[in-house]
């Protein structure tokens, strides 16, 4: 069989992004293909960290916008390129505009937003407890295993990073935000207290972008307790995180480049489900805190009883325990 050419419609959040390299890595390896990725621009720097791309296509839409004579446009400047498949690896139905309008021999994905035409090539959804990793490999027929792992191809300039932070030595990296929403972020008074405790034994980095969660680690900042939240781009958090002992996260995006740049992780989880996305790593690596209340997972943005206890549930002394046994 001829090695093809292939487009891939890539998800918009980063945790997702992270878990597709795994679909990228096994589509390469199963042949010499030539892929090329179509990406939302504020993901471009992430996606020439992953492996096996010989084309990153930036794209300008945004979330929730159909944007749909850009999409037309872009589909017309893709016709040139000729590829004999595209996979699309979301449901929404104007992510697979793009490859239609491209004219696309093949259309690769699941229904999704009753996309009859605009997929020719309609795949069974499998069973949402096999995890999002398996529901894009399912594509290519294939499903997870250890071997097509997310690596990110990253080469921290340490020297400049602790230069720039005025930090060094050791240390581990909180991930106190989670941009999809509150339901997924452990209350901010008890990373606090972590970072408190933690910081006996650890010097503590917090990453992130949310100014409103570092404002309320600055009366704590320390040479024990660094904040450089608001403060970083994401290349550089991924290389603080690249250099670091390891990360103490929410189930968000920063979890998913923890695993991937091969770091250990506490990961703590609210409104998602640690089945369906979790951070692919080996289980040596990694301590996952999920309380599996009869309320959860919701996967709600927002708490919708108001309660939010499947975060509150978790104690800080719990998640102290685990950073001491994992990262000893």
């Amino acid at each position: 069989m001829s090695n093809k050419k292939i487009l891939i419609i890539a998800p918009a959040w980063i945790g997702d992004l992270i878990i597709s390299a795994a679909f990228i890595k096994a589509l390469k390896n199963d042949q010499d293909n030539s892929i090329d990725i179509l990406i939302n621009s504020n993901l471009v720097n992430v996606a020439h960290l992953i492996p096996g791309l010989r084309k990153i296509i930036p794209s300008e839409t945004e979330h929730g916008k159909l944007s749909f004579l850009y999409r037309i446009k872009m589909g017309l400047s893709l016709r040139t390129e000729n590829y004999d498949e595209c996979y699309i690896l979301t449901n929404s139905y104007k992510s697979a505009i793009i490859p239609f309008i491209a004219r696309i021999k093949k259309r690769i994905s699941y229904l999704g937003e009753f996309r009859y035409g605009l997929i020719n090539f309609i795949k069974k959804p499998i069973d949402r407890k096999l995890g999002m990793v398996n529901r894009y490999l399912n594509l290519i027929d294939q499903t997870y295993n250890s071997k097509v792992n997310p690596i990110l191809n990253i080469r921290p300039k340490k020297e400049l990073i602790f230069s720039k932070y005025k930090f060094n030595g050791k240390y581990i990296v909180f991930c106190p935000d989670a941009e999809y929403g509150s339901a997924k972020r452990w209350p901010t008074n008890k990373w606090l207290n972590l970072a408190i405790e933690l910081s006996q034994l650890y010097k503590v980095i917090i990453v992130g972008l949310d100014i409103s969660i570092g404002d309320e680690f600055k009366s704590l900042e320390s040479d024990k307790i660094i904040n450089l939240i608001g403060k970083t781009n994401l290349v550089e958090v991924m290389e603080i995180i690249a250099l670091s002992e390891g990360v103490v996260s929410n189930d968000s995006g920063l979890m998913h480049v923890s695993a991937s740049l091969d770091r250990k992780i506490i990961a703590l989880y609210g409104s998602s489900s640690p089945t369906y996305t979790p951070p692919l790593i080996s289980k040596q690596k990694r301590d996952i805190i999920y309380k599996d209340l009869d309320c959860s997972p919701c996967f709600k943005r927002v708490c919708p009883l108001g309660h939010k206890k499947c975060l509150n549930d978790i104690k800080v002394d719990e998640v102290k325990e685990s950073v001491t046994k994992l990262f000893q």
